[in-house]
């Protein structure tokens, strides 16, 4: 008798293996939406200051233009229409500093004062990508405000221009008229906001950050304005014959007030440029005659003016826009280093 074997076959039903849980990535759409509800009342409080300084420029402007002069006198005799424009002029200017000091110097200190940096820099959202959502949207709002006021201040000051009957009240080469346009004031916003997360990141400190990037935005400007724009190109030298009896010049060719003047002097004979003593011929007693005969014997033949003529405005402010786009892109470049370096320690 044959035994008969009977083979059990056992299935095994392996049990599923459920799969880790994993967070989902932040997302750019949902970090720019995070920003916004985080600094929403500061972009909100900005912008409607600069919408209400802009109505204010536009509907003055309109006014000057519909009764086609700047001198109406406003609450008091002192104050007129084109003094409010060189009032409002000023605004834009300040558009900067306060996006450096309110918006930007704040970012990072109070981050690392309040240490919520150590639940916010996660595995899920790393420094860069927290910091990039920062600048994308709050440099983005603060180089938009800033260029809306200064096009409503730009349109004010070009109609008090056109209709002031003193003659232009604002030189194109005025600091105010000057740094108001749009494009610059995109350059001085990205400037601010660079310069005041940068001194955010290094200090760690929210008020030292905020009173840092308040001094140090007018160091810069003041020495930018002072020093290098004078200089953007080789200014041009107008000659102009010496009267010694009037003490100036005998002929009528000095830049107008569209002109940047970089310098005035004096030169002899040969074109050379003459150091003359002032001291020495500006005596109590003299008069221009005499003053200008004692200038005469020092070699003084012609007076002369470096300038630079109005045509030349347009390329200095997109100079000034280049300097201070690549001062904001160096910040930028030394903060996401800083703030990734610190990081890892």
């Amino acid at each position: 008798m044959t035994p008969t074997t009977t083979t059990a076959t056992t299935t095994t039903t392996a049990e599923a293996v459920a799969p880790a849980a994993t967070r989902a990535r932040v997302g750019w759409g949902d970090l720019l939406w995070l920003t916004w509800r985080q600094h929403r009342w500061t972009v909100g409080g900005t912008a409607a200051i600069a919408v209400g300084l802009s109505a204010l420029a536009l509907g003055v402007a309109w006014h000057v233009e519909a009764t086609g002069h700047a001198r109406h006198s406003l609450l008091f005799d002192e104050y007129t229409y084109d003094s409010v424009a060189r009032a409002l002029a000023l605004a834009p200017l300040m558009t900067g500093v306060l996006v450096a000091v309110f918006w930007a110097a704040p970012l990072l200190a109070r981050e690392y004062e309040q240490r919520t940096h150590l639940v916010v820099w996660t595995q899920d959202l790393t420094p860069v990508r927290w910091l990039t959502g920062k600048v994308v949207l709050l440099g983005a709002a603060a180089a938009g405000l800033s260029a809306g006021l200064g096009a409503a201040v730009v349109v004010l000051l070009n109609t008090v221009n056109a209709h002031s009957a003193a003659g232009q009240r604002f030189g194109s080469f005025d600091s105010d008229a000057f740094e108001v346009v749009p494009h610059v004031q995109v350059g001085y916003a990205l400037f601010g906001f660079a310069l005041g997360l940068a001194l955010s990141a290094v200090t760690r400190r929210t008020v030292l950050s905020m009173g840092l990037s308040f001094g140090v935005f007018f160091v810069v400007r003041g020495l930018v304005a002072s020093l290098w724009r004078p200089y953007y190109a080789t200014p041009l030298r107008t000659a102009m014959p010496f009267d010694p009896v009037a003490g100036g010049s005998s002929g009528d060719v000095w830049p107008g007030v569209d002109h940047l003047v970089v310098d005035v002097g004096y030169l002899n004979a040969a074109g050379a440029e003459v150091e003359v003593s002032h001291t020495a011929c500006a005596t109590p007693n003299s008069g221009p005659e005499e003053y200008g005969r004692c200038l005469a014997d020092q070699g003084v033949v012609q007076l002369f003016v470096d300038h630079h003529p109005p045509d030349r405005v347009v390329p200095f402010q997109l100079v000034e826009l280049g300097v201070y786009t690549a001062f904001a892109a160096g910040l930028l470049v030394l903060t996401f280093w800083w703030v990734k370096r610190m990081h890892r320690v």
